[in-house]
């Protein structure tokens, strides 16, 4: 990762890495046991929903789901953000040392869309922005296509409005949107329905299936089986299918996770892309 991401905006200093818990397994080794493979059993108060086991736990970055005072006494006055950019250089993942929307994620796709996110509106204002994404402490910024480049200079502006953002003190979302987000309960039903009634059925012509594993405020967790895991076309598959299909069911959905071991899948149908797809992970 470039050294200016790293020190975004002049950040004098990042939180000293934390080495990640050993896995019980992985990809390849004995006894290793893919997502897809592993048991589910059914929810005990609506067994229609067929609500798989909890996966094994693994160090993920995220906001606790309550902020006590001593926690944010260990918080700098200076707020520190890393800037990320994928491999396919479409898109920006900043991360910032507090929550920006704590429990909850909000997807923003055009400017048009950001009147109940203030700091979405303020991001919109910089040349190139084309979506934003934002869930618990990141912020995603996805530029237009004929943007191309460095991220360096695009992402100091970036950064800075969201420091200015958050220490101004305003909402991140409006309450209005908080409180159009269906519960839990409601969001898996209705992803689950698209599942079982619109994706499964078109991506069983691969062997493949998409498997809901869980919700958590208006963000789902996904995983892709079969045909699906190891495909090369899997994220084209994800972006313009079953975002599309699940964004529709449940208009207040935020960020969609994939949470399949690609590394680990065989899949028989796709070796590469096909020629004129390109792939932004």
């Amino acid at each position: 990762m470039p050294n200016w991401l790293s020190k975004l905006l002049g950040s004098k200093e990042s939180p000293a890495p934390v080495a990640p818990a050993p896995p019980s397994g992985a990809a390849g080794e004995p006894g290793y046991i893919p997502l897809t493979a592993r048991p589910l059993s059914d929810r005990a108060d609506s067994p229609a929903m067929r609500r798989p086991e909890a996966p094994p736990s693994r160090k993920v970055v995220s906001a606790p789901v309550l902020v006590d005072e001593e926690e944010m006494s260990g918080w700098s006055s200076e707020i520190r953000i890393k800037a990320r950019p994928d491999l396919g250089m479409a898109s920006c993942v900043f991360l910032v040392d507090r929550p920006v929307l704590q429990g909850y994620s909000t997807w923003i796709p055009t400017a048009t869309d950001a009147t109940e996110s203030p700091l979405a509106a303020e991001l919109f204002q910089i040349p190139g922005v084309e979506s934003i994404l934002i869930h618990e402490m990141t912020v995603t910024v996805t530029r237009h296509p004929s943007v191309h480049g460095p991220w360096e200079p695009m992402a100091k502006e970036i950064g800075a409005k969201i420091r200015a953002h958050l220490l101004s003190g305003q909402p991140v979302v409006s309450e209005a949107f908080l409180a159009s987000i269906p519960p839990e309960e409601e969001i898996w039903r209705r992803v689950q329905q698209v599942i079982d009634l619109e994706v499964n059925p078109g991506v069983a012509a691969h062997s493949g299936v998409i498997t809901l594993l869980g919700v958590k405020g208006n963000t789902v967790t996904i995983s892709m089986g079969g045909g699906c895991q190891g495909c090369a076309a899997s994220t084209i598959t994800l972006k313009d299918g079953i975002h599309r299909a699940f964004r529709s069911a449940v208009p207040e959905l935020g960020a969609i996770l994939d949470d399949t071991d690609h590394a680990a899948g065989t899949n028989p149908f796709f070796k590469e892309l096909p020629e004129g797809m390109r792939s932004y992970a």
